[in-house]
């Protein structure tokens, strides 16, 4: 009613000390002090139903902004999201290889999946599983040598990966040739990487034998570029998991995305 408006115009005025509108005649105006506050009040009120608008765009759309690590990226999620594509093709998936966590809850990302303690820099994720490391090489590299002895793996170059010191060191070719019952004093090393997919593309190109990991060199050995060598498979120390931000499960896809992958 006029007389509620007229109330909290007495309030605000009260409030910034300032008078905002005067009587002219049978009606009121605005003060030139009420002139200047309202073209702020304005700004500020365009940028609350911006707000609103966004969040509503947000909430509703078949975007997905999806991080992981890079070698993960790469080998298998990468391939994998072609399926998902098939099952939804209206969705919307930008696909980042980054290896910094991204702070999701700053919407740098929907989704994020990564590995070991890196989970605690996430308040919602899931356990995805835990991969093991297999011996593999060009069948172009090893041809009709028998590998049934390890033994003869030594005279082939061995290309190695270290994430580095933040991780938990992984199984290396010295606990492979261990586990195979080899007993080496030294082991050589020919080549370390700090990207697993740039050494399994390494060995793809007959480079050397790599200790890879299942997740990311399935697809390669069931398209026939590597083969899997006999022996042992040795688990990683830790599991990969997903995370996500607060909004991420609103969204239309998001809750099926979480529970497909």
């Amino acid at each position: 009613s006029p007389g509620a408006v007229t109330q909290q115009i007495h309030v605000l005025e009260k409030f910034l000390n300032f008078r905002l509108m005067e009587r002219h005649g049978r009606g009121i105006r605005l003060t030139t002090w009420g002139t200047l506050y309202l073209s702020n009040v304005r700004a500020a009120m365009d940028l609350l139903r911006k707000g609103v608008q966004d969040l509503e765009r947000a909430r509703v759309s078949n975007h997905l902004a999806v991080s992981a690590l890079p070698s993960l990226t790469n080998k298998w999620l990468g391939p994998l999201l072609f399926e998902w594509k098939r099952l939804n093709p209206d969705v919307n998936i930008l696909l980042e290889g980054v290896d910094p966590e991204p702070r999701l809850d700053m919407g740098e990302a929907d989704f994020r999946i990564s590995y070991g303690t890196r989970r605690r820099a996430h308040q919602r994720y899931v356990h995805l599983f835990t991969d093991f490391l297999i011996p593999v090489a060009s069948p172009h590299l090893i041809g009709r040598v028998p590998l049934a002895d390890p033994r003869g793996l030594l005279k082939f170059p061995l290309l190695w990966i270290d994430w580095g010191p933040e991780f938990v060191a992984t199984p290396t070719w010295r606990d492979w040739f261990t586990s195979a019952g080899v007993s080496v004093d030294r082991v050589r090393c020919d080549l370390t990487f700090s990207l697993s997919s740039a050494a399994i593309d390494a060995a793809a190109d007959g480079r050397g034998l790599v200790l890879a990991q299942h997740s990311l060199v399935a697809g390669t050995l069931a398209a026939g570029s590597l083969v899997r060598i006999p022996g042992r498979h040795l688990p990683l120390p830790e599991s990969y998991f997903l995370a996500w931000n607060g909004t991420a499960l609103d969204k239309p896809l998001g809750v099926a995305f979480r529970d497909w992958l």
